[in-house]
Protein backbone atom coordinates (compact mmCIF):
# COMPACT_ATOMS: atom_id res chain seq x y z
CA UNK A 1 0.00 0.00 0.00
CA UNK A 2 1.10 3.41 -0.76
CA UNK A 3 -0.57 6.97 0.69
CA UNK A 4 -2.86 8.51 -1.60
CA UNK A 5 -3.95 11.51 0.29
CA UNK A 6 -1.22 14.24 1.67
CA UNK A 7 -2.89 16.74 4.93
CA UNK A 8 -0.72 20.26 4.10
CA UNK A 9 -1.06 23.23 6.69
CA UNK A 10 -2.33 26.25 5.74
CA UNK A 11 0.42 29.20 6.15
CA UNK A 12 -0.97 31.48 8.91
CA UNK A 13 1.35 34.22 8.07
CA UNK A 14 1.18 34.47 4.82
CA UNK A 15 -0.14 38.16 5.02
CA UNK A 16 2.04 39.64 7.74
CA UNK A 17 5.32 39.37 6.27
CA UNK A 18 6.23 40.01 2.71
CA UNK A 19 9.70 38.11 3.22
CA UNK A 20 8.18 34.71 4.60
CA UNK A 21 8.37 32.26 2.12
CA UNK A 22 6.35 29.53 3.86
CA UNK A 23 3.15 30.31 1.31
CA UNK A 24 5.44 30.01 -1.70
CA UNK A 25 6.45 26.37 -0.23
CA UNK A 26 2.87 25.72 0.01
CA UNK A 27 1.95 26.27 -3.87
CA UNK A 28 5.15 24.10 -4.67
CA UNK A 29 3.38 21.29 -1.95
CA UNK A 30 -0.11 21.71 -4.08
CA UNK A 31 1.39 21.76 -7.49
CA UNK A 32 3.91 19.06 -6.56
CA UNK A 33 0.58 16.75 -5.15
CA UNK A 34 -1.64 17.57 -7.72
CA UNK A 35 0.95 16.40 -10.34
CA UNK A 36 1.46 13.33 -8.35
CA UNK A 37 -2.42 12.89 -8.54
CA UNK A 38 -3.07 12.61 -4.62
CA UNK A 39 -5.75 14.07 -2.65
CA UNK A 40 -5.27 17.06 -0.66
CA UNK A 41 -6.79 18.49 2.45
CA UNK A 42 -6.05 21.92 4.10
CA UNK A 43 -7.13 22.34 7.40
CA UNK A 44 -7.15 25.94 8.16
CA UNK A 45 -8.30 26.96 11.81
CA UNK A 46 -6.63 23.53 12.95
CA UNK A 47 -6.17 25.35 16.88
CA UNK A 48 -9.84 25.28 17.01
CA UNK A 49 -10.53 21.65 15.92
CA UNK A 50 -11.85 19.26 18.59
CA UNK A 51 -9.16 17.04 20.62
CA UNK A 52 -9.96 13.44 19.64
CA UNK A 53 -11.10 12.62 22.88
CA UNK A 54 -13.56 15.31 22.51
CA UNK A 55 -17.36 14.99 21.37
CA UNK A 56 -18.82 17.37 19.41
CA UNK A 57 -22.54 17.86 18.27
CA UNK A 58 -23.72 19.94 15.51
CA UNK A 59 -23.48 20.02 11.70
CA UNK A 60 -20.66 19.17 9.29
CA UNK A 61 -22.01 21.15 6.25
CA UNK A 62 -20.18 20.13 2.62
CA UNK A 63 -20.25 22.87 0.19
CA UNK A 64 -19.90 20.92 -3.19
CA UNK A 65 -18.91 23.47 -5.65
CA UNK A 66 -17.12 21.50 -7.96
CA UNK A 67 -17.81 18.07 -8.34
CA UNK A 68 -14.58 16.27 -8.67
CA UNK A 69 -15.06 12.90 -8.00
CA UNK A 70 -17.22 12.53 -4.47
CA UNK A 71 -13.72 13.10 -1.96
CA UNK A 72 -16.21 15.57 0.11
CA UNK A 73 -19.21 13.14 0.42
CA UNK A 74 -16.67 10.48 1.43
CA UNK A 75 -14.89 12.59 4.07
CA UNK A 76 -17.97 13.73 6.31
CA UNK A 77 -19.33 9.75 6.15
CA UNK A 78 -15.40 9.01 7.22
CA UNK A 79 -15.25 11.44 10.31
CA UNK A 80 -18.96 10.90 11.70
CA UNK A 81 -17.36 6.65 12.20
CA UNK A 82 -15.27 8.57 15.08
CA UNK A 83 -16.58 8.63 18.05
CA UNK A 84 -15.63 12.46 18.23
CA UNK A 85 -17.97 13.54 15.11
CA UNK A 86 -20.32 10.70 15.53
CA UNK A 87 -23.00 13.06 17.03
CA UNK A 88 -22.90 15.68 14.05
CA UNK A 89 -25.48 15.87 11.32
CA UNK A 90 -24.51 15.89 7.73
CA UNK A 91 -25.81 18.98 5.47
CA UNK A 92 -24.84 19.07 1.55
CA UNK A 93 -25.31 22.56 -0.19
CA UNK A 94 -24.59 22.65 -3.99
CA UNK A 95 -24.53 26.17 -5.84
CA UNK A 96 -26.91 26.73 -8.87
CA UNK A 97 -27.09 30.00 -11.04
CA UNK A 98 -30.08 30.93 -12.30
CA UNK A 99 -30.06 28.82 -15.50
CA UNK A 100 -29.95 25.83 -13.95
CA UNK A 101 -32.93 24.08 -12.64
CA UNK A 102 -32.65 23.71 -8.49
CA UNK A 103 -35.66 21.55 -8.23
CA UNK A 104 -34.10 18.85 -10.34
CA UNK A 105 -30.16 19.15 -8.83
CA UNK A 106 -31.84 18.51 -5.29
CA UNK A 107 -33.82 15.72 -6.39
CA UNK A 108 -30.90 13.87 -8.26
CA UNK A 109 -28.37 15.12 -5.35
CA UNK A 110 -31.06 12.97 -2.65
CA UNK A 111 -31.15 9.98 -4.98
CA UNK A 112 -27.15 10.01 -5.59
CA UNK A 113 -26.82 10.11 -1.35
CA UNK A 114 -30.10 7.29 -1.49
CA UNK A 115 -27.99 4.96 -3.40
CA UNK A 116 -24.82 5.66 -1.53
CA UNK A 117 -26.66 4.84 1.86
CA UNK A 118 -25.18 8.75 3.37
CA UNK A 119 -27.82 10.36 5.23
CA UNK A 120 -27.35 13.59 4.99
CA UNK A 121 -29.83 16.83 4.47
CA UNK A 122 -29.47 18.74 1.30
CA UNK A 123 -29.94 22.34 -0.23
CA UNK A 124 -29.53 24.16 -3.05
CA UNK A 125 -28.40 27.81 -2.95
CA UNK A 126 -29.08 29.70 -5.63
CA UNK A 127 -26.28 32.44 -6.82
CA UNK A 128 -27.35 35.74 -8.11
CA UNK A 129 -25.85 37.21 -10.69
CA UNK A 130 -25.71 40.60 -8.74
CA UNK A 131 -23.42 43.90 -9.41
CA UNK A 132 -20.00 43.82 -8.06
CA UNK A 133 -19.94 45.97 -5.36
CA UNK A 134 -17.27 48.91 -3.94
CA UNK A 135 -16.06 45.98 -1.52
CA UNK A 136 -15.04 44.56 -4.10
CA UNK A 137 -12.95 46.65 -6.04
CA UNK A 138 -11.62 47.84 -2.71
CA UNK A 139 -10.07 44.34 -1.86
CA UNK A 140 -8.99 44.13 -5.40
CA UNK A 141 -7.01 47.02 -5.13
CA UNK A 142 -5.38 45.84 -1.67
CA UNK A 143 -4.51 42.68 -3.59
CA UNK A 144 -2.68 44.51 -6.31
CA UNK A 145 -0.70 47.14 -4.32
CA UNK A 146 0.17 44.85 -1.97
CA UNK A 147 1.35 42.32 -5.21
CA UNK A 148 3.43 45.85 -6.37
CA UNK A 149 4.78 45.34 -2.56
CA UNK A 150 6.12 42.28 -3.17
CA UNK A 151 7.95 43.07 -6.69
CA UNK A 152 9.46 45.79 -5.03
CA UNK A 153 10.77 43.36 -2.76
CA UNK A 154 12.25 40.88 -5.03
CA UNK A 155 15.11 42.97 -6.10
CA UNK A 156 18.07 42.29 -5.04
CA UNK A 157 20.23 44.91 -2.03
CA UNK A 158 22.55 45.62 -5.12
CA UNK A 159 20.22 46.80 -7.38
CA UNK A 160 17.74 49.11 -4.99
CA UNK A 161 20.83 50.59 -3.67
CA UNK A 162 21.84 51.14 -6.81
CA UNK A 163 18.56 52.63 -7.58
CA UNK A 164 19.00 54.99 -4.57
CA UNK A 165 22.54 56.08 -5.45
CA UNK A 166 21.04 57.39 -8.70
CA UNK A 167 18.31 58.77 -6.83
CA UNK A 168 20.68 60.64 -4.65
CA UNK A 169 23.22 62.05 -7.68
CA UNK A 170 20.68 63.31 -9.52
CA UNK A 171 18.82 64.74 -6.35
CA UNK A 172 22.25 66.72 -5.69
CA UNK A 173 23.14 67.84 -9.19
CA UNK A 174 19.46 69.59 -9.81
CA UNK A 175 19.87 71.23 -6.01
CA UNK A 176 23.50 72.20 -6.90
CA UNK A 177 22.19 73.66 -10.34
CA UNK A 178 19.06 75.75 -8.65
CA UNK A 179 21.49 76.87 -6.10
CA UNK A 180 23.89 78.24 -8.48
CA UNK A 181 21.00 79.93 -9.73
CA UNK A 182 19.62 80.95 -6.65
CA UNK A 183 15.91 80.60 -8.32
CA UNK A 184 14.28 78.83 -5.30
CA UNK A 185 15.19 81.15 -2.77
CA UNK A 186 13.88 83.88 -4.79
CA UNK A 187 10.03 81.91 -4.33
CA UNK A 188 8.30 83.03 -1.16
CA UNK A 189 8.01 80.02 1.18
CA UNK A 190 4.24 80.15 1.37
CA UNK A 191 3.79 80.18 -1.95
CA UNK A 192 6.04 76.76 -2.01
CA UNK A 193 3.79 75.38 0.54
CA UNK A 194 0.95 76.21 -1.32
CA UNK A 195 2.13 74.26 -4.19
CA UNK A 196 3.57 70.80 -2.53
CA UNK A 197 -0.07 70.67 -1.06
CA UNK A 198 -2.04 71.51 -4.29
CA UNK A 199 0.20 68.69 -6.11
CA UNK A 200 -0.16 66.36 -3.63
CA UNK A 201 -3.94 66.53 -3.39
CA UNK A 202 -5.12 66.87 -6.87
CA UNK A 203 -4.40 64.43 -9.44
CA UNK A 204 -5.37 66.46 -12.58
CA UNK A 205 -2.08 68.64 -11.89
CA UNK A 206 0.10 65.59 -12.74
CA UNK A 207 1.45 66.37 -16.35
CA UNK A 208 2.18 69.83 -15.32
CA UNK A 209 5.69 69.77 -14.20
CA UNK A 210 6.70 71.35 -10.94
CA UNK A 211 9.54 73.34 -9.30
CA UNK A 212 9.27 70.83 -6.66
CA UNK A 213 9.42 67.98 -8.20
CA UNK A 214 12.29 68.74 -10.80
CA UNK A 215 14.57 69.45 -7.39
CA UNK A 216 13.47 66.38 -5.52
CA UNK A 217 11.86 68.61 -2.45
CA UNK A 218 8.64 67.28 -2.78
CA UNK A 219 7.91 63.30 -2.94
CA UNK A 220 7.13 61.73 -6.10
CA UNK A 221 3.70 60.91 -7.10
CA UNK A 222 2.29 57.39 -6.96
CA UNK A 223 0.76 56.34 -10.12
CA UNK A 224 -2.72 54.93 -9.54
CA UNK A 225 -3.18 51.42 -10.26
CA UNK A 226 -5.32 49.89 -12.66
CA UNK A 227 -7.43 47.06 -11.82
CA UNK A 228 -7.34 43.66 -13.83
CA UNK A 229 -10.87 42.87 -14.49
CA UNK A 230 -10.01 39.34 -14.22
CA UNK A 231 -8.98 39.74 -10.90
CA UNK A 232 -12.12 41.54 -10.14
CA UNK A 233 -14.25 38.96 -11.43
CA UNK A 234 -12.42 36.37 -9.33
CA UNK A 235 -12.80 38.57 -6.21
CA UNK A 236 -16.62 38.99 -6.64
CA UNK A 237 -16.90 34.91 -6.88
CA UNK A 238 -14.95 34.62 -3.65
CA UNK A 239 -16.52 37.38 -2.01
CA UNK A 240 -20.34 36.51 -2.97
CA UNK A 241 -19.34 32.74 -2.31
CA UNK A 242 -18.27 33.53 1.10
CA UNK A 243 -21.15 35.47 2.13
CA UNK A 244 -23.46 32.99 1.05
CA UNK A 245 -20.82 30.06 3.03
CA UNK A 246 -21.21 31.95 6.61
CA UNK A 247 -24.60 32.67 6.35
CA UNK A 248 -25.65 29.12 6.10
CA UNK A 249 -22.58 27.84 7.74
CA UNK A 250 -21.26 30.09 10.52
CA UNK A 251 -22.16 27.85 13.42
CA UNK A 252 -21.30 24.39 12.09
CA UNK A 253 -18.46 22.26 13.71
CA UNK A 254 -16.60 21.74 10.65
CA UNK A 255 -17.22 23.23 7.16
CA UNK A 256 -15.77 21.01 3.97
CA UNK A 257 -15.03 22.97 0.83
CA UNK A 258 -13.38 22.21 -2.51
CA UNK A 259 -10.08 23.55 -2.84
CA UNK A 260 -9.36 25.31 -6.00
CA UNK A 261 -6.46 24.42 -8.31
CA UNK A 262 -3.04 26.34 -7.62
CA UNK A 263 -2.31 29.27 -10.86
CA UNK A 264 -0.57 27.80 -13.97
CA UNK A 265 1.71 30.20 -13.92
CA UNK A 266 4.73 30.78 -11.50
CA UNK A 267 4.79 34.28 -10.63
CA UNK A 268 4.51 36.22 -7.20
CA UNK A 269 1.26 38.12 -8.60
CA UNK A 270 -0.63 34.78 -9.55
CA UNK A 271 0.30 32.92 -6.57
CA UNK A 272 -0.15 35.59 -4.18
CA UNK A 273 -3.51 36.40 -5.50
CA UNK A 274 -4.52 32.43 -5.41
CA UNK A 275 -3.68 33.00 -1.50
CA UNK A 276 -5.69 36.36 -1.48
CA UNK A 277 -8.81 34.62 -3.04
CA UNK A 278 -8.59 31.65 -0.74
CA UNK A 279 -8.73 34.10 2.03
CA UNK A 280 -11.41 35.54 1.09
CA UNK A 281 -13.11 32.80 0.27
CA UNK A 282 -13.14 30.88 3.70
CA UNK A 283 -12.98 34.55 6.06
CA UNK A 284 -15.45 34.50 8.95
CA UNK A 285 -15.21 30.27 9.18
CA UNK A 286 -13.88 29.10 12.53
CA UNK A 287 -12.65 25.79 11.19
CA UNK A 288 -12.30 24.87 7.63
CA UNK A 289 -11.04 21.72 5.33
CA UNK A 290 -10.21 22.70 2.16
CA UNK A 291 -10.07 19.41 -0.43
CA UNK A 292 -8.68 18.63 -3.55
CA UNK A 293 -9.71 15.35 -5.35
CA UNK A 294 -6.51 13.80 -7.01
CA UNK A 295 -9.16 12.59 -9.89
CA UNK A 296 -8.78 9.10 -8.85
CA UNK A 297 -10.99 8.50 -5.84
CA UNK A 298 -14.30 8.08 -7.46
CA UNK A 299 -17.15 6.76 -5.26
CA UNK A 300 -18.94 3.81 -7.35
CA UNK A 301 -23.00 3.77 -6.70
CA UNK A 302 -23.34 0.20 -7.84
CA UNK A 303 -20.31 -2.16 -6.10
Amino acid sequence: MKPNTVILGWPYSWRHSEEDGSWQLFLKTVRTVTAARMALLVPKGINFFPDSTEKVTGNIDVWWIVHDGGLLMLLPFLLKQHRTWKNCKMRIFTVAQLEDNSIQMKKDLKTFLYHLRIDAEVEVVEMTDSDISEYTYERTLMMEQRNAMLRDLQLSKKESLGVVQSIVDLHRNNVDAKTSTKVRFQEPQADDEGADTQDEGDDSRGDKPSKDTKDGSAPPKRVPLSLDQGNVRRMHTAVKLNEVIVNKSHEAQLVIINLPGPPRETSIDKEANYMEFLEVLTEGLEKVLMVRGGGREVITIYS
